[in-house]
């Protein structure tokens, strides 16, 4: 009788085992080795490692403020870009000042019935029309403007490079670098440098905006594109068909479901930035939002997040392209139209619109139909505060004395070696002598960083690198613990997502600042409130591709398991989560590059340590922009280290050979 290969036992030669031993035996000896020397040789950072890098940067700071105007890289380079991102944000915002507030809703209408039908064009629609309720609708139209040049431009570059590095591993690890860098080197870093290289206003709003929403066009291309089963594509092969074909025929038709998730993510992470790149004078809601803040007032405040939030809801209904699988119980039974009918129609039904808007002279949002609720939140605010101050209270109690303090203590108890050591042991553990190197030489990179002023003397950044890694890890694990049942629950139910998918959308979009009050109110000035408003901005990512990964396993396995009578928890367990551990492990990562990147906006409410760093060398740039560097560079290296580790633990076993 014939036995499939599948059903022979996993036997491996007694030789290759005793191998795998003594290099696990002899790795072991060598790391116990590097640990005594730790102990031995230093406790403290030694001041010779110092690169001396504050200097360097504050040192090219000078010079690019007194050569902006002379020097060849800013009149040939620099400048026509910043010309030319400032032409289309102008006209984009003519444009949709042209429209009317009216054709603006007819749009956004029609797009949402033609990508997605009718309940989302009218949903998107309404969404739209509640901005102009709760704000101001020309400054809502400004940041439009600046999200939609800023989105077309992430779009153009990030799909083209997914396929890129779709199709090589070594440039994926080389873009991947630089999408982490992007991804999480705090805004406020790089917003002095945009200041100096491309002026005022719109266009290095743009460019930061794009710096930061591009990863995930890129990542989520190459995803999809990698997760195309290899029998579809050995199909394309065997008909003949060529590389090009084989992408535009088979990969990116296939792919779709993942590159417009990534469309979503970056609508979201567009928004989500808004705000910061208001600090470069854009005049728009996200100037709004941080006036605001800065007069305490959160009920204007959330007004206008608000506005931000429905904004980027009412694009990604319209943008996702995917029509509901039921019917809308109160949808009128409308004749199927498609191609060139449907679109005329669709133009006519703006035109209608936007000349209906002006026969009746309203260029503005009728002010009848706006709804001030500034003293409305407010009240809520002080109420929550009162009814819920002793929970709160005793929930950061528990996580600073009890999390948070004792692994920061830890941390900087133990010598810096040594702790370089563990974490290097940690990356030879997940996946070999490479990734140890990595870990290593970014945490010493960290410890070459030097010292800053603070308190009586100076304060090491090492130091602060700790503090701020304490709560990283604090946040990621409440994160993940949090995301990854809601993740399980949405993939599997399609009620479920309906429900928990406008809460994510709300969360991942509401602009940092606008909800860091309200925690503030609940929780305090400090790291716990840090932590927690890290946690709520974390979580979406790891539940959106959590979901993703379980609803792209293919059919075939899951009715395999179901005929050899598989109940729902061994599917779960033995076909959905093996098959999506690529997504979920993906989650996961996003889920920690969305902590360090909002570990700066936490420093502005008690989390200090190299956020604030970060901060300070932006907002005190002629005086602290080395500094600034430094931390967000130490920021950086924390992203790569910990990036490196939750990738390794989502290969394969038989990548782990190299131990």
């Amino acid at each position: 009788m014939a036995v499939s290969a599948e059903a022979l036992p996993d036997v491996v030669p007694e030789e290759i085992r005793a191998a795998q031993q003594r290099r696990r035996l002899t790795g072991l000896a060598i790391f116990g080795l590097l640990a005594v020397l730790a102990i031995v040789l230093a406790h403290e950072v030694p001041t010779w490692l110092d690169l001396h890098l504050q200097k360097w940067a504050q040192d090219r700071y000078h010079w690019s403020i007194l050569n902006r105007q002379s020097s060849a890289v800013f009149t040939k380079f620099f400048n026509p870009i910043a010309d030319f991102l400032d032409w289309s944000v102008v006209h984009v915002e003519q444009l949709l000042d042209g429209l009317r507030w009216a054709g603006i809703l007819a749009l956004v209408g029609v797009i949402g019935w033609r990508t997605a039908g009718l309940r989302a064009g009218a949903l998107g629609a309404v969404l739209m029309a509640g901005v102009g309720v709760f704000s101001d609708w020309d400054l809502a139209m400004r940041t439009l403007a600046i999200m939609t040049v800023a989105v077309i431009i992430s779009l153009v570059l990030g799909v083209p490079l997914g396929v890129l590095t779709s199709r090589s591993d070594r440039m994926e690890r080389i873009v991947r670098v630089v999408l982490d860098t992007a991804q999480v080197l705090p805004i406020f870093v790089y917003l002095s440098p945009l200041e100096i290289t491309f002026g005022l206003k719109f266009p290095p709003a743009v460019v930061a905006t794009v710096i930061y929403a591009l990863p995930p066009a890129v990542r989520l291309t190459n995803l999809g594109i990698r997760s195309v089963p290899v029998v579809t594509n050995e199909v394309g092969h065997s008909f003949g068909a060529t590389p090009l074909q084989q992408l535009f025929k088979i990969q990116l038709p296939m792919a779709r479901r993942a590159i417009l998730l990534g469309l979503n993510q970056v609508i979201m992470m567009a928004f989500a930035v808004v705000v910061l790149a208001s600090l470069l004078g854009t005049g728009d809601l996200g100037q709004t939002v941080l006036d605001n803040l800065q007069k305490n007032n959160v009920g204007k405040m959330f007004a206008a997040g608000l506005s931000i939030v429905l904004m980027a809801m009412a694009l990604d209904r319209i943008t996702t392209g995917e029509r509901a699988a039921t019917r809308w119980r109160f949808a009128p039974r409308l004749p199927s139209v498609s191609g060139l009918r449907a679109t005329v129609i669709g133009v006519g039904v703006i035109i209608v619109a936007t000349v209906a808007s002006r026969l009746f002279s309203q260029p503005h949002f009728p002010t009848a139909l706006k709804w001030d609720v500034t003293s409305n939140v407010n009240s809520v605010v002080h109420s929550i505060q009162d009814h819920l101050g002793s929970v709160t209270q005793w929930i950061s109690d528990v996580l600073v004395k009890d999390i948070i303090d004792p692994l920061y203590k830890l941390l900087i108890w133990l010598p810096w070696l040594l702790v370089v050591v563990a974490f290097a042991l940690v990356g030879w553990l997940s996946k070999g002598w490479r990734l140890a190197a990595t870990v290593a030489t970014c945490l010493v990179l960290i410890g070459a960083m030097g010292t800053i002023p603070g308190g009586t003397g100076t304060v090491r950044l090492w130091d602060l690198a700790m503090n701020t890694l304490s709560q990283v890890l604090v946040a990621i694990v409440l994160s993940v613990l949090i995301a990854l049942p809601l993740g399980l629950l949405v993939g599997r139910s399609d009620r479920a997502e309906r429900a928990v998918r406008p809460v994510l959308d709300f969360a991942q979009v509401l602009p940092q600042f606008v909800y860091l009050i309200p925690v503030v109110f609940l929780f305090g000035i400090g790291r716990s409130a840090g932590v927690v408003a890290c946690v709520v901005y974390a979580v979406p990512p790891c539940v959106r591709l959590t979901s993703l990964g379980l609803r792209e396993v293919p059919f075939a396995p899951r009715e395999a398991a179901i005929s050899f009578g598989a109940t729902r928890r061994q599917e779960l367990l033995r076909v959905q989560l093996p098959l999506a551990r690529r997504s979920i492990m993906l989650g996961i990562n996003q889920t920690m590059m969305m902590v360090l990147a909002t570990v700066i906006i936490a420093a502005l409410i008690g989390a200090q340590a190299l956020g604030l760093v970060a901060y300070e060398g932006t907002v005190k740039s002629n005086l602290k922009f080395g500094q600034g560097l430094a931390g967000g560079l130490s920021i950086v290296l924390l992203a790569i280290m910990l990036d490196r580790l939750t990738q390794a633990w989502g290969t394969t076993k038989a990548n782990q050979a190299a131990q």
